[in-house]
């Protein structure tokens, strides 16, 4: 029995979310036909299998979240996971309010961390802002910590 475009796409997207470009590339990798493709896509649009926006909130989340990592790295693998910059750049701002606590919070834990290894003042921030955070976000809780 031969796989169909649809049944492979819905067997390829349950093991991980895909975006919709990651999955038509895919798609015509797998040597399916254009019209089977763009069927395939926009049946699984209509079903809210393939959504870019709930896709880059859902990444977001994980990343900021669970993976501690900074906005401006989950941003540069969106993007190059093909979402439109502008959607990206629209759920950050949506969500800038929770995302600037979730930076202050770690950014606070790394600052504990490296005090508890004796490193102090000037290296603390050299080292935060190698990991991507803003000099305003290190300058804002170090401000906080120290009120």
């Amino acid at each position: 029995m031969t796989n169909t475009c649809f049944q492979f796409a819905i067997k390829y997207i349950s093991r991980y979310p895909k975006t919709q470009k990651e999955l038509t590339i895919k798609l015509f990798q797998k040597w399916f036909s254009s019209d089977e493709v763009n069927n395939t896509i926009s049946k699984l649009k209509d079903l809210w299998y393939v959504d870019d926006q709930k896709f880059t909130q859902s990444y977001i989340n994980s990343e900021l979240i669970n993976k501690w990592k900074p906005p401006i790295i989950i941003k540069q693998k969106l993007i190059q996971k093909w979402i439109d910059p502008d959607i990206v750049q629209d759920i950050l701002d949506q969500n800038s309010q929770d995302i600037l606590q979730w930076i202050h919070k770690k950014i606070n834990k790394e600052i504990q961390i490296y005090k508890k290894k004796s490193i102090e003042g000037f290296e603390i921030i050299q080292k935060l802002i190698k990991k991507w955070y803003k000099l305003d976000d290190i300058k804002t809780v170090i401000h906080q910590n120290n009120s």
